[in-house]
């Protein structure tokens, strides 16, 4: 901090004494009447009024003077309380800059403590990587001995099991199975890079599905490395849910005692590789469902799919999709989502390791394919709801879909309260109920068999049901009850090349799966909401 400041002297009161001079010769010659004759003066100007005249311009020019020299005086005063109060704020921000100086010095060794202890930390991680790479290679070089002996026994003991007892022959392949599974998890586990590991055994089965079209009489070729995606699903839920799963008419999966799980398997392309890869990566994420489907406070209150799993092939590519009640993830979160070590389960009394993705990640990437997730939200909407009475009476209603926050409700067009739920009690029974979305403009019918099951979904979207209604009939009363649901959550897809994609050579390439997660994420930005009513000016629209 700099200052100046310029301080004028007091000035003396020469005016002042030169007027007193002057006044003191006049009065002197006054009273010498030689030297009045000698320079012939007036005697007019020794007379009255003269000398009162001469004494009152006197005193003027003293008070002037006097009220000039307390002037100067007075700025005199300020420019010295002015410099004081500069130079006490120098001194505290002197005293400032040498606190500030003091905590930067401390700041500054801290700083140097933790950028040590940091490199302490990397050099003993550096240690600890190096000793579990080499427990690693151990534990890879012991686990194929002892793969090679317990496999051969129990080919020996299926070998010698007789084709009658199917029970202890089923239990030799199921342990035959799960042996080949903890084999590759194990190997998967102690390899350098899992993505390149895993590319290598892809191109290693390329090689014996190319080998074995050419030569297609040859006996000693081992089979063809190809395994059905749905099969990889189905083993992937009975280890999530220790239940053997079902396929119902529909080909919808159904698993026992889990009514909140929705699953979709439709025919796909087989894939190249090993099955166990995939049923891995698929595990990892429906066990993340099953978190958050099972922690408490989860919206899972209603009858309503809490997992959604569906499998479907979009061209060249198998599409698994896992759907869950999870929180939205964030773009912070994004960024580290597939990072080793990062885990979104940040519950005390379940805190995740930070394996799963990970390993999803590296999966997909070895087999040439993609995983990405999406948030997917509650959006307001506009429904129509028409029921038709056996009576031929129709009764036709508008309802809104509105989302406030977390919370989705619901209200009659035009009402000003906002419910959970809206009900109607019709004096005959039901036909038909049709429910025709503005956001999308598809109706729903509804018939009376399907109602007779009590609980009905938006069979528009089955993975994530949009409402929900409840009918409850007897001879007397009838009641139904119209639910919007809430939606919101994470899903999850897996993008696979197919067995004839890789053959014939039409695999994209890793630009065009970015191109296309681009366009759609564009797509999805400049998208119009569900509900939202889009209006033009005339102007524009002239335009």
């Amino acid at each position: 901090m700099s200052f100046s400041v310029t301080i004028k002297k007091t000035p003396y009161p020469v005016i002042t004494v030169l007027a007193a001079l002057l006044l003191l010769a006049y009065f002197y010659v006054s009273r010498q009447a030689d030297l009045i004759a000698f320079y012939r003066l007036p005697h007019v100007v020794f007379f009255s009024p003269f000398p009162e005249i001469l004494l009152l311009c006197f005193a003027g020019i003293l008070l002037l003077e006097m009220h000039y020299i307390q002037r100067r005086r007075q700025h005199q005063q300020a420019m010295i309380s002015k410099v004081k109060q500069q130079m006490d704020e120098l001194l505290e921000n002197r005293k400032q800059l040498n606190a500030k100086a003091h905590v930067y010095a401390g700041h500054a060794d801290k700083l140097k403590l933790f950028i040590s202890d940091k490199l302490l930390e990397y050099i003993e991680y550096d240690e600890k990587f190096l000793h579990f790479k080499s427990i690693a290679s151990e534990v890879r070089h012991n686990g194929v001995i002892c793969y090679d002996r317990i496999q051969t026994a129990l080919e020996e003991q299926i070998g010698h099991t007789s084709t009658g007892d199917s029970d202890t022959r089923r239990q030799l392949e199921e342990a035959r199975g799960s042996l080949q599974y903890l084999w590759d998890l194990l190997d998967l586990s102690t390899a350098d890079n899992i993505a390149l590991h895993i590319a290598n055994q892809v191109c290693e089965s390329e090689e014996l599905c190319f080998q074995s079209e050419l030569n297609e009489d040859a006996v000693n070729l081992p089979d063809k490395p190809l395994f059905d995606p749905g099969a990889a699903l189905i083993s992937a839920l009975e280890r999530c849910f220790d239940v053997e799963p079902e396929a119902d008419e529909a080909g919808n999966i159904i698993i026992s005692n889990q009514p909140q799980v929705w699953i979709q398997c439709s025919p796909a392309d087989p894939l190249l590789g090993n099955e166990n890869h995939i049923i891995l990566a698929l595990e990892n994420l429906i066990n993340n469902a099953q978190f958050y489907s099972g922690r408490r406070g989860s919206r899972q209150t209603e009858k309503r799919a809490g997992i959604a799993i569906t499998l479907e092939q979009t061209g060249d590519y198998v599409c698994y999709r896992v759907y869950n009640r999870g929180p939205h993830i964030d773009e912070d979160t994004a960024l580290k989502l597939f990072q080793l070590g990062y885990s979104t389960r940040r519950a005390r009394e379940h805190h995740g390791k930070g394996l799963g993705l990970y390993f999803v990640n590296e999966i997909v990437k070895g087999y040439d394919g993609r995983v990405r997730f999406d948030n997917i939200f509650n959006r307001p909407d506009v429904l129509s709801l028409r029921l038709e009475l056996d009576n031929g009476q129709v009764i036709t209603d508008v309802i809104e879909v509105i989302v406030a926050g977390d919370e989705v409700k619901c209200r009659l067009s035009g009402a000003e309260n906002v419910c959970d739920s809206l009900c109607w009690e019709p004096e005959h029974p039901l036909c038909s109920v049709e429910i025709t979305h503005r956001s999308d403009q598809a109706t729903r019918r509804i018939t009376a068999e399907q109602l007779q099951q009590q609980v009905v979904t938006d069979p528009g979207q089955p993975a994530q049901p949009r409402w929900q209604l409840d009918y409850q009939a007897s001879r007397k009363n009838r009641k139904l009850s119209f639910r919007p649901l809430d939606v919101a959550g994470v899903q999850f897809d897996i993008k696979l090349p197919t067995f004839h994609a890789r053959v014939e050579g039409n695999l994209p390439g890793t630009s065009d799966l970015e191109m296309a997660d681009e366009v759609e994420s564009l797509s999805r930005r400049f998208a119009v909401p569900d509900g939202a009513v889009v209006s033009v000016s005339p102007e524009r629209a002239g335009r």
